[in-house]
């Protein structure tokens, strides 16, 4: 017993001490007081708390709070919207605070590149800050998207698909570079875990990112991670956070008929679904009209000793072997039908501890999402750890881990083609079959499972169930990113910090093609198996000098000088079968033909010195330089190191000089750099220099981004290495037997060619106003891109076809403004409004050497976003001229339509807290801007859009269904409808010009159109010019409202729970767009210059609950 009671001896003590010391510290005080506002206004609702301690209460109507509490204890006031205060109770039994507002605060810090906090007063370019817990309710299915209208000059397009990467830009630049505590990652924005993030700080431009070089040329987004340091007060903290939410309701769907089902001229048999019938494959959508008319279809009895004779209202027959049913739209609604509500959970538990000497935080994030389209999901588990330790009063050690795990069984594919949803569902097959049916969902025919899907059609379009159950898409996905630093404190004002970092990836994406699978490139029915595996690591490692003097009570000296080595390696294989022998062996030993694969090797070494210099000149200015010089292997050896350099200064007028009262804050600042790009890419695609040809991809083999196939999405992973876009590389392909030859370039380099350069100006101005409740800052900024690299023509006498220079140059301007502020507050009522404004236009500043003219179009001063393309031919006064077949003329050359790109983004986001009830809305949009509707243009010329079915277009129709078949007939229906314009009555043909102006307009007479033709032939037309199908960026969302509820500490005070917050969100409530035509696109997803939308899922709302508890 004695040597038991000797080990648990020192345990005993040290229990003892502190049960005295308890006793004789914890006395309780009866305190009681009165908490108001800056306006002597008392404040209902106010959380008092004793520090460390779950004993808290809240103030009453009058702002009275009374609680019991030690002498020497600690109060912690907290209530939303106002600066939490801590106040010692010092033996006092009475405390009287005036508590101030969050917006009073001058000397905000935030985190700047590399991961260094500086006050926002003394930074002289643009800046803005997110807090992570702004994201976390309102969730997104992307954690990047979210960031939505948060930041003034930030566009991020969210994706409508299933693990796509929304589209992050920044004035109109991309933006890959996303720095995690300092540290840059590879990232696809999915490996981001919002749960595990603290602030999200956007760099805007190269002034303020000039640190991170080439790769920061656009700017970067920084994510400050949690610490742990909050548990500092309890020693120990766990915090639990659930959000569940649902997708249903539509935003945007196709407009499809269902009064007309699939074939040509309203004519329609099935015989065999490969051309065996009257239209029966590879159809449109000009079919008969459903009503109730014996057809033979794809499900009726075959009997091949019994003959049936259909017959049309034109009096054309067709005899065949399957007995006629009834027609009618029996798929009515058949994509609404096949689509399932959307469902995310996403739960995360953190566990923190802190103590005098230590930070530490665990945390597990798992996310799981059923996509809208049956049998596709994803799943997303996260695992963050973060630690710091003190070794002494000079050396701190930190560290970081994040493991991120994607794995998904089946993706979704809706790119254009056989391989798409919706281009089977909704674009080129109709209502004539049922998508619930028995046998579509069983998708296999009597007898030949596994070997042939059923279905109305068999030669170019597919069985919905069969893509999402039996033809698979696999991905999986390992991201690791983390850190190790050390900082040793020299003294006072110069310290050492050291750290080494990694983040890297490992990814497989499987496609498992069954038999009876026709997309294109792959008629032969006999199915395939592939693997896409990529592999990249990065290790960044730094060392770091920071200082800071102040000298003669008046200079402020700080900054840092540092080195780093970026060591880079990323490799690929992508491998498939050339069709399977065996069904359903997804193997490469099952391959009917020599397997094809690519494989991709490249690394890169960037060595690189840079230095941060801040002098501030007491309270009048702060002058901010920093320069960073890269060496990388990217580059050609003779131009293989470049310079970036950064100035900055920003005084805060209001410190020295006496404004109006209403003023209450006033800072302006202005900015230089220059970053040079280098030879690198942001991402890459499937198989780099592919020499793969079987595939009909037609792939060159000269690209990163090659794809093998002639199908489906290129998915493109995130990369940062070498792209070898200045140096002469061999194209490769398989002329013969399967082997790979290797062709010499036909492009030569000017030996002294040089990546693209950018110089950046900036300026602008911070006020607030009336004590600070409402607060503006604009900024105006020019950036002068270039010169660019150029492929310019040559003789092919040269033995090359193109000769690449620098010789381009273009300017972009624009503006941000951003309005904060506290419109009202009271007692118990607080409404703070954020509001963004954002506007940019980038032209042509300098063309090539000897060019009046660029790429066809464009001259010196134009914007770069102008979308030429085709339009109608029109009379002086905007008529339309047709043919003399009454049909739309097309210009021979492209016209100029609009501008790609928005005149202005704006969002407005509300938050208003009443008591314990908080709510929170956004609306956000832009204005401007133009594009073209690709399904609009698909669903008119195939039948499918409900417009061909309304108004002229329909009795047109009609009357041509009525006929249809008479073309053998003496008096063939001519059709009946007559396309708006007019036509040339005097025979005179049309000259043109080379920009496609008449020339001859003097010598044309014209008289409105009046001749008459079938819908089909004039709709196929018309809607194939782009500017019948041209529609308006304008836009507006109602993003995302929240309702929250904070539980009152004193319903908490005797449990072991801290703090409660429930939730009730959405997002993406209301789409607002004018023109109902085009409602079949969300346009939020189209934030950047394009002259046409693509096929994309539709777009749903999202409504669920979020749910945090602290212990």
């Amino acid at each position: 017993m004695k040597p038991v009671f000797k080990l648990f001896r020192p345990v005993v003590l040290i229990g003892m001490a502190v049960l005295f010391g308890w006793n004789a510290s914890f006395a309780q005080t009866e305190i009681s007081g009165i908490i108001r506002d800056s306006t002597n206004s008392p404040l209902s609702g106010v959380s008092v708390q004793v520090k460390g301690t779950r004993n808290g209460t809240s103030t009453d109507q009058a702002g009275h709070f009374s609680l019991s509490a030690p002498s020497t204890a600690t109060l912690v006031f907290s209530f939303v919207g106002f600066e939490t205060q801590e106040v010692q109770v010092g033996g006092r039994q009475t405390i009287n605070i005036v508590m101030l507002w969050a917006g009073d605060r001058l000397s905000e810090v935030v985190v700047t590149a590399l991961g260094v906090r500086k006050e926002i007063k003394r930074l002289g370019y643009s800046i803005q800050e997110v807090k992570g817990e702004d994201l976390v309710k309102a969730r997104d299915q992307n954690p990047i998207s979210g960031l939505t209208g948060k930041v003034a000059g930030l566009s991020v397009g969210p994706s409508a698909e299933l693990l796509r990467k929304p589209t992050v830009l920044l004035r109109g630049n991309p933006i890959n570079l996303f720095v995690v505590d300092g540290i840059p990652i590879s990232s696809d924005t999915w490996n981001i875990s919002p749960d595990d993030i603290e602030t999200y700080t956007v760099l805007k431009g190269p002034t303020a990112a000039a640190l991170y070089g080439s790769r920061a040329q656009f700017g970067a987004i920084l994510i400050t991670t949690k610490k742990g340091s909050k548990a500092r007060d309890k020693g120990f903290t766990v915090e639990l956070n659930s959000s569940n939410v649902i997708d249903k309701g539509f935003l945007a769907f196709p407009r499809i008929q269902y009064e007309y089902g699939p074939g040509e001229n309203q004519l329609y048999s099935f015989g065999d679904g490969k051309g065996g019938g009257l239209n029966d494959n590879d159809y449109d959508v000009w079919g008969p009209r459903f009503e109730g008319q014996l057809l033979p279809q794809y499900d009726g009895k075959v009997d091949p000793n019994q003959t049936y004779v259909t017959t049309f209202p034109g009096g054309l027959t067709w005899t065949g072997h399957i007995q006629p049913t009834p027609w009618v739209a029996r798929g009515a609604n058949n994509l609404n039908r096949f689509l399932r509500t959307g469902f995310q959970s996403t739960n995360n538990i953190a566990l923190s501890a802190a103590g005098d000497n230590y930070n530490i935080r665990f945390s597990l994030s798992h996310s799981y999402q059923q996509s809208i389209i049956p049998n596709n999901e994803l799943n997303i588990t996260n695992f963050n750890m973060y630690a710091s330790y003190n070794v002494s009063k000079r050396l701190k050690i930190d560290a970081n881990l994040n493991f991120n795990r994607q794995y998904s069984p089946n993706f979704p594919d809706v790119d254009y083609g056989p391989n798409s949803l919706l281009y089977n569902i909704a674009v080129w097959t109709g209502a004539d079959w049922d998508v619930q049916a028995p046998d579509i969902k069983g998708i296999w025919q009597p007898g030949k499972v596994g070997t042939q899907s059923i279905f109305a059609e068999y030669q170019r379009y597919h069985n919905p169930w069969f893509m999402v159950n039996e033809w698979l898409r696999g991905h999986y996905k390992n991201d690791l990113y983390g850190y190790l630093s050390a900082n040793y404190k020299i003294n006072d004002h110069l310290n050492v910090n050291a750290r080494t970092q990694i983040t890297g990836y490992e990814l497989l994406r499987t496609e498992k093609m069954p038999f009876s699978a026709h997309p294109y490139g792959r008629e032969e029915n006999s199915g395939d198996y592939r693997e896409d595996r990529r592999s990249l690591f990065e290790n960044n490692t730094d060392v770091q000098l920071n200082y800071n003097y102040t000298i003669r009570h008046f200079f402020y000296l700080s900054g840092l000088v540092g080195a780093n080595a970026r060591l880079f390696a990323y490799n690929s294989n992508w491998t498939s079968t050339d069709y399977l022998n065996v069904p359903n062996v997804y193997s490469f030993s099952n391959s009917k033909n020599p397997i094809q694969s690519n494989s991709f090797v490249s690394d890169m070494r960037v060595y690189s010195a840079y230095y941060s210099l801040d002098l501030s000149f007491g309270k009048y200015a702060t002058v901010s330089a920093t320069g960073r010089v890269d060496k990388s292997t990217a580059l050609p050896q003779s131009h293989n190191s470049y310079f970036y350099p950064s100035l900055s200064a920003a005084s805060v007028i209001s410190d020295y000089t006496n404004l109006p009262e209403f003023i209450s804050y006033l800072k302006v600042r202005a900015s230089y750099a220059a970053v040079r790009g280098d030879a690198t890419s942001a991402t890459i695609g499937a198989a780099p220099f592919n020499s793969i040809s079987a595939f009909g991809s037609g792939s060159a083999g000269t690209s990163i981004f090659d794809y093998p196939l002639g199908y489906g999405n290129n998915y493109e992973s995130p990369y940062g290495g070498p792209n070898y876009s200045l140096i002469a590389v061999y194209s490769t392909s398989k002329p013969y037997n399967n082997q790979t030859a290797a062709y010499y370039t036909s492009n030569i380099y000017d030996p002294n060619i040089k990546p693209f350069n950018r110089v950046n100006y900036e300026g602008g101005f911070d006020i607030r106003f009336m004590n600070n409740r409402l607060g503006l800052s604009a900024t105006a900024f020019e950036y002068i891109d270039g010169p660019q690299i150029l492929r310019n023509p040559i003789s092919s006498a040269t033995g090359y076809d193109y000769f690449y220079i620098n010789g381009l140059k273009t300017k972009k301007t624009g503006y941000e403004l951003s309005l904060t502020g506290t419109p009202y507050r009271s007692r118990n009522i607080s409404w703070n409004i954020l509001v963004n404004w954002s506007t940019y236009q980038d032209k042509y500043f300098e063309l090539p050497p000897g060019q009046d003219v660029f790429n066809e179009f464009f001259h010196k001063g134009d914007r770069v976003d102008k979308l030429y393309t085709s339009a109608f031919v029109k009379t002086s006064d905007g008529k339309i001229i047709n043919d003399d077949a009454g049909k739309p003329l097309s210009n021979p050359v492209a016209q100029f339509l609009g501008n790609e790109n928005a005149n202005f983004a704006w969002s407005v986001y509300n938050k208003v807290s009443w008591k314990s009830l908080t709510l929170g809305f956004q609306f956000d949009g832009s204005v401007g801007g133009v594009t073209t509707d690709y399904m609009h243009n698909k669903t008119m010329r195939g039948g499918r859009n409900i417009e061909t079915v309304q108004g002229a277009l329909g009795a047109a129709r009609k009357d041509d269904n009525d006929h249809a078949g008479d073309n053998n007939s003496p008096n063939p229906f001519p059709g009946s409808y007559v396309g708006e314009g007019v036509v040339v009555s005097n025979g005179v043909p049309i000259n043109y010009d080379n920009s496609g102006n008449i020339i001859n307009y003097k010598d044309l007479t014209f008289s409105p159109n009046t001749q008459v033709t079938h819908v089909q032939d004039y709709v196929s037309k018309y809607y194939n010019i782009s500017e019948a199908n041209l529609m308006s960026k304008t836009f507006a969302k109602l993003r995302e409202v929240s309702l929250g509820y904070d539980f009152p500490a004193k319903w908490l005070a005797k449990s072991f729970i801290n703090k409660v917050t429930i939730s009730v969100v959405a997002r993406n409530l209301i789409y607002f767009y004018k023109d109902k035509r085009f409602k079949d696109v969300d346009l939020d997803q189209y934030n950047y210059a394009t002259d046409g939308t693509g096929l994309q899922s539709p777009t749903t709302r999202r409504l669920g609950f979020n749910l945090n508890v602290v212990f």
